[in-house]
């Protein structure tokens, strides 16, 4: 049951430490941000649920006690909810024990110089408050211009508190980060993202927040651990009043901001028209953005200028998104183009002519983000899944009357994939539950699970492929690992995990014949594996490099001689792989893109390319064969 602190009885201390006068503690500029930020939502007039006077920030405490005796004062106080926050270095003595620092902290002498986690343990189990709650943005060791800490994380055991909920920025193996020059650290940054969503999250759903925008960046991890049944506690009533992070006032009428595999993506606007190597682009804002000045410039490869002329535009189409687009797929024989976006619809659009495209349907059925669409190879069917753990199919032998089919439940989180089998009878969904699961479609309208969820990987299943060879499947996912699996009921492992990636795995994809497995992540390098033996893919060549952030997406024409990608840094590369252990990176980077970019499409034949992303924008690319 959902309910906010009692603001009479509920207390807050939030600690922060930038500045420390041992040279093995790197200074963290971020954390003073973090802490006058975090404040402010919590006390905010309008959205708030704490009395300001009832939350106390201790910045740069000098020794233990500048904040071991607020923390403790706060705790004798509270009768309803106590928070206490901290984020700084932590270090670990000679027995693994953790200690919080503080300005003066020298990391050889951790039990004289620093907080020992003991004494702020037994403070909130002391406390008379109904629920606590510890937030720990730390970990042992730091490096401010990157990690915070060594690859040991948090110690698990350390961290029960009986009825605390705890929140923590890493796992068992994974450093917290300090972004260089960003404004807050990675976690709080995440944090304050969950707590300004327009939707008050409760604690369960504020973590699961946090996870996601940390899992979009390729950054650490967080923990929890729950010792109570606090999860349906809400902190906050609402967005702050105050503007948005960024400082940039939303558009009027824009919706609310909403979470993907992909992270918390803020709408963003688009610059001006861009031409691309061999490939001519027409932008999509929401819908499409008709050019009416008949302008054009020269492309990156070289080519004459070339004119984009359409009809004039009188605004905003009724059906554009209003959202950052999550995932774009072209019907078969690529007259429409499907996509799913954080505003909780699925548009399909009619593309014959890409200069003039028209919305011709929206599908508003979803209840929350659409973070992947998905089209049968024989056009009749659309998948979409996204964050209300439902995948839903419709009827689309009529595109302009889809018609809404059934809706698939079973798994327990985001759907972060979808993907159908070459003769379209059976549906693959890939979960933030870290499972994939196989549903026959044979009859859409009564889809049957295909026995139990498919299991092996430790963290959420971000893509997953079917290969030519209907027997065959992959998976990619954020525990850095490719699995490959016999489509079988229940589907089963093939062999060990494929090596190679050192991050998030975002996107598999086979090349049309079935011999390529192509996979992209968080290291920001595309991979090429030989899959003709299935029980031991071989690495092919060196990894594609030029991607300078994550690695989002990926798509093969149908030919297999071609493969596009696209990631974070916002750019699309095309990769000609005629010979797949040569890779030739085509002309330069595909810009115009002003957020990263979550999906990339190729019609059947190959001549267009759509791709679309955090900034609202869908852009098609008429590719020169």
């Amino acid at each position: 049951m959902t309910r906010f602190p009692d603001p009479a009885g509920s207390r807050a201390v939030l600690i922060g430490v930038s500045r420390y006068e041992h040279p093995g503690l790197p200074g963290i500029p971020a954390v003073r941000a973090n802490l006058a930020d975090l404040r402010a939502v919590l006390t905010d007039p309008v959205s708030g649920t704490l009395r300001a006077e009832h939350c106390v920030v201790v910045d740069e405490p000098g020794v233990p006690t500048d904040f071991g005796i607020p923390v403790t004062e706060a705790a004798g106080e509270a009768t309803d909810v106590l928070l206490v926050y901290y984020a700084g270095h932590g270090v670990v003595d000679g027995q693994g024990r953790l200690h919080l620092t503080v300005s003066r902290t020298d990391p050889a002498r951790p039990s004289v110089t620093a907080l020992p986690y003991e004494v702020l343990r037994e403070a909130m189990v002391d406390s008379r408050a109904a629920v606590g709650v510890l937030v720990l943005d730390c970990c042992f060791s730091g490096r401010a211009t990157g990690p915070m800490g060594d690859e040991q994380g948090l110690i698990s055991g350390q961290m029960d508190i009986a009825g605390t909920y705890v929140l923590a920025s890493s796992s068992a193996t994974k450093p917290s980060q300090a972004v260089p020059g960003a404004t807050h650290t990675a976690f709080t940054e995440a944090l304050l993202a969950a707590l300004r969503h327009p939707d008050p999250p409760t604690l369960d759903a504020l973590f699961d927040r946090v996870h996601h925008h940390l899992l979009a960046r390729s950054l650490p991890l967080p923990q929890r651990r729950v010792m109570n049944t606090a999860g349906g506690l809400t902190l906050v009533k609402g967005p702050p009043s105050a503007a948005p992070p960024d400082g940039t006032p939303p558009a009027a009428g824009a919706p609310p901001t909403r979470w993907n595999r992909r992270g918390f993506l803020v709408a963003g606007t688009a610059a001006g028209l861009a031409l691309g190597t061999a490939a001519l682009e027409w932008m999509v804002n929401g819908g499409f953005d008709r050019d009416t000045s008949g302008s054009g410039g020269p492309s990156s490869s070289g080519s004459p200028a070339v004119k984009v002329t359409g009809a004039p535009s009188s605004g905003r189409a009724p059906a554009d998104h209003t959202g950052a687009v999550q995932s774009v797929a072209f019907r078969p024989g690529g007259k429409i183009l499907a996509s799913g976006s954080a505003d909780r619809t699925v548009r399909l659009w009619t593309v014959t002519d890409p200069a003039k495209p028209e919305p011709l349907a929206s599908l508003t059925a979803p209840t929350d983000n659409v973070d992947a669409v998905a089209f049968s190879p024989d056009g009749d069917l659309l998948a979409g899944g996204g964050n209300d753990n439902t995948v839903r199919l419709w009827k689309t032998t009529a595109p302009a009357k889809p018609r809404l089919l059934s809706r698939l439940t079973g798994h327990t989180d985001a759907v972060f994939s979808v993907a159908f089998n070459p003769d379209s009878t059976i549906l693959a969904s890939g979960s933030a539950d870290r499972t994939l699961r196989l549903w026959n479609v044979s009859d859409p309208a009564k889809p049957t699970p295909m026995g139990r969820p498919g299991t092996g990987h430790t963290d959420a299943v971000l893509s997953v492929a079917f290969s030519p060879d209907q027997s065959l499947m992959a998976t990619g996912s954020a525990d850095d690992s490719i699995l490959l699996w016999n489509v079988a009921t229940p589907p089963a492992v093939v062999g060990v995990p494929v090596p190679g990636h050192r991050n998030r795995v975002h996107s598999v994809v086979f090349s049309p014949d079935g011999k390529v497995l192509a996979s992209a992540g968080g290291d920001r390098v595309v991979r090429l594996w030989n899959v003709t033996d299935v029980a031991h893919p071989a690495r092919i060549g060196d990894p594609l490099t030029g991607h300078t952030d994550a690695v989002y997406c990926l798509a093969f024409t149908t030919d297999g001689k071609l493969l596009a990608s696209a990631g974070a840094d916002k750019k699309v590369r095309l990769w000609d792989l005629t010979d797949p252990a040569q890779p030739t990176p085509l002309g330069h980077p595909l810009v115009g893109h002003t957020g990263a970019v979550h999906s990339v499409a190729f019609t059947t034949d190959g001549k267009l390319l759509a791709s679309a992303g955090a900034d609202r924008r869908i852009r098609l690319w008429k590719v020169a064969r």
